[in-house]
């Protein structure tokens, strides 16, 4: 039950869906957070196993926790944008339901962010799969970084980075959602929306402290395979992503680098289908390129020539390897 008497300074929004065997490990994390003045929204999306009564269980023991149940499920951005609009916190953190995070998660976050008077603070996290036995044998993510303040650029670098776009690992003045939510229907949903928000960020930070641990399991969107769904939302959301970002006249060499490694994978994954505006837009932005981006492996750089000089070629390749949905 929430305390009305008191404004939080930071929302946690937890989406919660089919994760009963994680859940109680998320929860438990964030009951016992070093930061006393925050809100824990969980949205249980229509989750049919018992996730809901474990919200519940949770809620009743813990006054800063608040259970929103959702009619049916409506999916991770629905879930997400349903929280939003219930926070009340001067920042907005996210967790996912089935990873964990730090003691210290909320009040390291937010006190870089008061010091920094930054709208957005993006720090290093682990990815922990279930063979590991301590987190501690386990590297941070991000070891190239530089702490502090980015430029703008230097921001966006930063988010096209594997595992720079997650929702996850930042914390966010919560303002920065007043005309920006995730873009509901969509797997990949972080795509639709953090460039958005750290382009209309006017300060931005990185904090190279592990305050967040990524459950690597079985069944996991980022784990499932690749469907006619994820390729149509991919293609979606990382053409309009790329579109944006030149229009807004953002150029450097880690965009081509991102968007040229999406429509190579998306190339050899796709159909060939020349009634898809996203496909279209896709392969002759790709055959657009003068050179092959930089960080590009031998492999990679010997496909993308190919792509480049014999799509006829390179399709028949792939459509005799098969696997093509």
């Amino acid at each position: 039950m929430k305390n009305s008497q008191i404004t939080p300074l930071v929302s946690v929004i937890v989406p919660v869906y089919h994760v009963e065997p994680y859940l109680r490990c998320c929860l438990d994390s964030l009951c016992n957070q070093s930061l006393s003045d925050i809100e824990v929204i969980l949205v249980d999306d229509a989750s049919p196993d018992s996730c809901g009564v474990i919200c519940e269980e949770y809620a009743a023991n813990h006054t800063h926790f608040v259970v929103l149940h959702q009619p049916e499920n409506n999916g991770l951005s629905a879930a997400r944008n349903v929280g939003i609009s219930h926070a009340s916190g001067v920042f907005l953190m996210f967790v996912d339901s089935d990873d964990w995070v730090h003691p210290d998660f909320c009040k390291t976050a937010y006190e870089y962010a008061n010091r920094h008077q930054a709208d957005i603070v993006m720090f290093n996290y682990k990815k922990i799969t279930t063979d590991i036995k301590s987190e501690q044998e386990v590297p941070k993510v991000f070891n190239a970084f530089r702490e502090g303040l980015q430029s703008p650029h230097e921001a966006m670098d930063m988010i096209l980075v594997n595992g720079g776009n997650a929702a996850w690992n930042k914390i966010y003045r919560k303002s920065l959602f007043d005309n920006i939510l995730y873009p509901e229907g969509f797997l990949y949903e972080d795509t639709g929306a953090t460039y958005k928000l750290v382009h209309k960020a006017t300060r931005f930070c990185f904090l190279d402290k592990v305050l967040y641990y990524q459950r690597i399991r079985p069944g996991s969107i980022t784990t499932s395979g690749v469907s006619k769904k994820v390729l149509h939302d991919r293609a979606i959301l990382n053409s309009q992503r790329y579109r944006d970002l030149i229009a807004w006249g953002y150029q450097s060499e880690m965009l081509d680098y991102r968007f040229a490694y999406f429509a190579l994978w998306y190339c050899v994954k796709a159909k060939k289908d020349r009634s898809n505006p996203d496909y279209v837009y896709i392969t002759q932005t790709f055959r657009s390129y003068k050179k092959c981006p930089k960080g590009f492996s031998g492999k990679m750089r010997f496909l993308f020539y190919l792509y480049k000089y014999s799509p006829l070629l390179f399709d028949l390749l792939f459509s005799m390897k098969g696997g093509r949905v």
